[in-house]
């Protein structure tokens, strides 16, 4: 079946369920137009939804990089510190042997 048929038949069922309710008292308001208005403007609030989840995400790669980036400048730090006494404790010795 084609997205054409399939969409003028859903169409066609919104219209009949309007005219229904319509009908019956129930509201007068429901038809295609507000369908299509509904479902367009939940359209737009689900991608304001994904754009909001998608800066969450990225804030929180961000901040696990530099939490990487500073973990890993912090070792690098360490180390040399604690082999500083041993390194001029060799330049020592090779400076005395030579």
């Amino acid at each position: 079946m084609n997205v054409k048929k399939l969409a003028d038949q859903l169409l066609a069922g919104i219209d009949t369920l309007g005219f229904e309710l319509d009908r019956l008292g129930i509201t007068p308001n429901f038809n295609r137009h507000t369908a299509i208005a509904f479902v367009m403007a939940e359209q737009k609030r689900f991608e304001g939804e994904l754009d909001s989840a998608q800066a969450k995400l990225d804030r929180i790669r961000y901040t696990v990089e530099k939490t990487r980036r500073d973990a890993e400048a912090l070792v690098e730090k360490a180390t040399d510190l604690a082999l500083t006494p041993a390194r001029t404790v060799l330049e020592t010795v090779r400076t005395r042997l030579n």
